[in-house]
């Protein structure tokens, strides 16, 4: 009886390591398949949340928060006959939702007018006409750039230049797969600009890139990534169980 005592517990002795290695073992499996759920759900979360958030379709309609221009041209209009042109490679940029001053708009642009002699025109936006915007929808391109102002000087202006209103609506073409626009164009009446023939009409035309907002996620796509949020939550339960 001794010796079977001392054999049964032997035994006891030695599968009590064995049963707690096994049961670690299966807690550390447990464990590795939660992490790779884990990942696995936070992989999927963020790639639709990007592609929902960063890349809408081309067809939508987008909001646009700078215009990078490379190049352009301003022209001098006498009704529909062009008295003075002049196309520009100088970049700038106009920013959407607020006022710029003086000179970040871009450097000084000067046009030679035919008997009148060359005129400079220095750009800017200001009030009381709201902060510029844009949006695109397709291949077209709009801006709301009536805050636009120039101080304009040389010719026959008053020493110390005038300021005057050049901004209006522009339109032109959009790219959508480079956000490149072309020909974004509005005109301006010069009336009443001393120094200049009231029946003047100033006409600016930009090339560039579009800075567009991020796009917020619609309801219905919050919808389904909660729900594919839930599902994988599931998932992650039933392996720890």
């Amino acid at each position: 009886m001794i010796i079977q005592h001392d054999i049964s517990t032997l035994t006891k002795v030695e599968t009590e390591p064995e049963r707690l290695l096994a049961g670690k073992v299966a807690i550390n499996m447990k464990h590795q398949a939660l992490r790779q759920v884990c990942s696995g759900m936070m992989t999927a979360t963020v790639a639709l949340l990007s592609a929902l958030w960063i890349c809408p379709t081309s067809a939508d309609a987008l909001t646009v928060s700078e215009l990078d221009f490379t190049s352009g041209s301003i022209a001098l209009k006498n009704g529909s006959a062009t008295i003075a042109a002049r196309n520009f490679t100088t970049s700038g940029q106009i920013v959407m939702e607020q006022y710029q001053p003086l000179p970040d708009i871009i450097a000084p642009i000067s046009i030679n007018v035919p008997l009148l002699g060359t005129h400079t025109f220095s750009l800017f936006t200001s009030g009381p006409n709201p902060f510029p915007s844009g949006n695109t929808s397709g291949s077209t391109i709009t801006a709301d750039l009536t805050s636009l102002l120039a101080k304009l000087t040389g010719g026959l202006i008053p020493v110390g230049g005038v300021t005057t209103n050049i901004g209006g609506n522009a339109v032109g073409s959009f790219n959508s797969l480079t956000n490149a626009f072309t020909g974004l164009t509005w005109s301006h009446g010069l009336s009443g600009v001393p120094g200049l023939p009231s029946n003047l009409t100033v006409q600016f035309t930009l090339n560039g890139t579009a800075q567009l907002a991020a796009v917020p996620l619609p309801g219905a796509a919050l919808l389904f990534g909660s729900g594919l949020a839930g599902l994988l939550l599931r998932r992650a339960h039933k392996v720890v169980s």
